[in-house]
């Protein structure tokens, strides 16, 4: 006889107790932008130190994924008394396939892009990505980089909402915080460009 795991068991019962109770409940799921900078930080913390790399994410099954939902759900009784509407914040995934293939594109660009940030010819824009300024020997590969660059990043905003679930709607802000990201770990002497666009050096 199979066995149920407690807590499959106590999501069944949590499931069990909606429909007896016909209790309607709306579960809005949302991506605070501290969420959205701390997995922009991350990320770019991995595309400069490979070596740090932070902890393995933990997996989850269906199972374990559809009783969190439900008892993120059924837990605040007072939330579901006040509109039946709670909200969720998950995690949101940084380490997958797809996402570490663009992650290690980066990185092996990324020595490079930290000599031309240095003379003055690369800068970070308030959208998350490069573009090409005009510093000192700025010579002809650097619009190539650029584009290989911004491309890859292109593809792990893209990807990272495709795979955590976050609405189209929300693409500003993912840009948003990968800029502030990369604002933060800019080094003294790069150019980087502020929310209101102007563009400073470090």
């Amino acid at each position: 006889m199979a066995t149920i795991r407690p807590l499959a068991r106590l999501a069944l019962l949590a499931l069990a107790f909606l429909v007896a109770a016909c209790v309607p409940v709306t579960v809005n799921i949302t991506f605070p932008q501290e969420k959205l900078e701390g997995a922009a930080g991350r990320i770019e913390d991995m595309v400069r130190s490979p070596e740090n790399k932070p902890p393995a994410e933990p997996k989850k099954g269906p199972q374990s994924r559809l009783g969190g939902r439900l008892l993120a759900a059924l837990a605040p009784p007072e939330a579901a008394a006040q509109g039946r509407s709670v909200d969720v914040v998950p995690e949101i995934r940084v380490q997958t396939p797809e996402l570490m293939r663009a992650i290690r594109s980066r990185q092996s660009r990324n020595p490079q892009l930290d000599q031309w940030k240095a003379r003055g010819c690369v800068g970070e824009t308030n959208q998350g990505l490069l573009e090409a300024r005009l510093g000192q020997g700025c010579g002809g590969e650097v619009a190539a980089l650029i584009g290989a660059e911004n491309a890859d990043r292109s593809f792990i905003y893209d990807t990272l909402m495709q795979q955590n679930n976050i609405p189209a709607g929300d693409a500003p802000r993912v840009r948003a915080a990968f800029a502030k990201a990369n604002r933060d770990r800019a080094r003294p002497g790069e150019w980087v460009q502020e929310p209101n666009g102007q563009w400073v050096k470090r």
